[in-house]
């Protein structure tokens, strides 16, 4: 088996326990574990090494909303809102009655949960 694809395998293995470890990912925290999920499943790339900050960089943040609008092929709504301890929003769909919508403490972060969401539907 060649490197490439052993490293493969142990970062699926990696993410499948990440996402199986959080319970609820509606309240899942920023950092590296979750920036390592999302940039193996979502963008399809290797976790070895330095990984993009999805969960706490506005500018990372874009290119994963704009990964999961191309991805899904349905708008992805992020905004603030008037709730003090979570001020940020992500909103999958555009149908009141169908959307989903997280919110978290910041834009990143509500991004990033609307993402595990996603690839956890996926996962099921």
């Amino acid at each position: 088996m060649s490197k490439n694809i052993a490293s493969q395998q142990v970062a699926t293995h990696a993410n499948a326990n990440f996402l199986m470890g959080i319970e609820n990912p509606y309240q899942a925290s920023p950092g590296e574990d979750m920036d390592r999920f999302i940039h193996g499943r979502l963008f399809g790339e290797s976790v070895d090494g330095d990984c993009p900050a999805y969960s706490k960089d506005d500018r990372q943040a874009q290119r994963v909303k704009r990964k999961l609008r191309i991805n899904y092929s349905t708008s992805i709504t992020t905004g603030k809102t008037r709730i003090r301890a979570r001020p940020f929003f992500a909103r999958y769909g555009s149908d009141p009655s169908t959307s989903t919508e997280v919110l978290a403490e910041t834009m990143p972060l509500a991004v990033c949960r609307l993402a595990l969401l996603l690839l956890q539907r996926d996962d099921n």
